[in-house]
């Protein structure tokens, strides 16, 4: 029977709310918007929660919107008020919740140690993933938007595995991607209103050259975290978690008490191309001898599903530099509804001396 893979992350990751994280800071953009998420600015009245600012790109980015900022920024810079501006900008509050590791390059002096000493870090570019907490005041409710960064690319569509490694000395790399894939939940985007959530997880169990998808669903049973569930392909079986939790809610792959997947879905490939991260973890153990000795072993946490949302700029530019230099530029002027005709024909003498049938043909215009 294949191996339970745990649902998350590994146990000694903390669910606990923290500080922006390094991988998000920087101007992100795309066609429509910037998102700043380390903009040093705090709520304190909803437990220190950060306020991100979001700049929309508008009429075909001939326009930029300062559309969510923080109040105090606002009082600090200038910021327009126009028929496109609302008064005041929304403030949004947000936080962060790791979904799973933080790995960065081994040059940037930032390691993970994991609970039992061994070292976790990139192997190739920095990369994360965060359930992104959002209020929009005065409004209570909390909103979802989960997201995960490799290198300069994020993207909400995209699914986690618990942290297993192979050799580093293994030519088949395919084996980093095998397991149990775990979904988030995919948002509409990191906007300055509510967001839409999709109402189904698609989780997948990679095993060899075959993929399995497993859909769950929302459900008002009680969360269970042993619960597992069960499918068979012919002679092998394998487990996955029956319920997860995402979203502020609670998710089954099987109906009642049931625990056995049925119409289970088959495919050799994910749906779309993905991206993969890379880390490194420094095993620590003892030879035979009981000599202590260290070893690389590699694999991959965050499996990114087609194109990023966002990409982060170059970092040359503030975002004030981006706003003014954008609200500067003068849109050219249409071209003339007629096209230039030169010299105006015309010939005064048709007023002063008019034909002698110019009544009649008066008469008949319109006709």
């Amino acid at each position: 029977m294949g191996s339970v893979y745990a649902q998350s992350s590994a146990g000694d990751l903390s669910s606990e709310e923290e500080l922006v994280p390094l991988a998000l800071e920087g101007i992100w953009e795309n066609y429509s918007r910037y998102v700043i998420f380390d903009t040093g600015y705090l709520s304190n009245n909803e437990g220190e929660s950060y306020i991100p600012q979001i700049v929309l790109r508008m009429f075909y980015q001939w326009y930029n919107d300062r559309a969510a900022e923080s109040s105090e920024y606002t009082a600090d810079t200038n910021r327009d008020q126009n028929d496109t501006t609302d008064t005041p900008a929304q403030e949004m509050l947000v936080r962060y919740v790791p979904l799973t590791y933080e790995s960065y390059p081994l040059e940037s002096g930032i390691t993970t140690e994991l609970s039992n000493g061994d070292i976790l870090y990139s192997s190739g570019e920095m990369s994360g993933a965060w359930d992104i907490q959002i209020v929009y005041p005065p409004s209570k409710t909390v909103y979802h938007v989960p997201v995960c960064v490799i290198g300069n690319r994020l993207y909400l569509d995209f699914v986690t595995k618990n942290l297993g490694t192979i050799s580093m000395d293994s030519d088949d790399d395919e084996l980093i991607i095998d397991g149990y894939w775990r979904d988030w939940g995919e948002a509409s985007g990191i906007l300055i209103s509510p967001p839409y959530n999709k109402t189904e997880l698609l989780s997948y169990f990679v095993s060899g050259s075959s993929v399995y998808y497993i859909r769950y669903w929302r459900t008002n049973m009680e969360f269970d975290n042993g619960a597992i569930a069960v499918f068979s392909d012919g002679e092998d079986s394998f487990e996955v978690p029956k319920h997860l939790r995402a979203q502020g809610q609670v998710y089954t792959c099987v109906n009642g008490r049931g625990s056995k997947i049925r119409n289970i879905t088959k495919s050799n490939a994910l749906p779309e191309e993905y991206t993969l991260n890379e880390v490194t973890v420094e095993r620590h153990g003892y030879d035979d001898e009981g000599n202590e000795i260290t070893w690389l072993e590699k694999g991959a946490t965050i499996c990114a599903l087609g194109e990023p949302y966002l990409t982060l700029t170059d970092g040359t530019r503030t975002i004030e530099q981006i706003v003014a230099e954008a609200n500067a530029r003068k849109k050219p002027l249409p071209p003339p509804l007629f096209p230039p005709h030169g010299i105006l024909d015309f010939d005064w003498s048709i007023v002063e001396l008019p034909p002698q049938n110019w009544f009649k043909r008066n008469a008949q215009l319109g006709k």
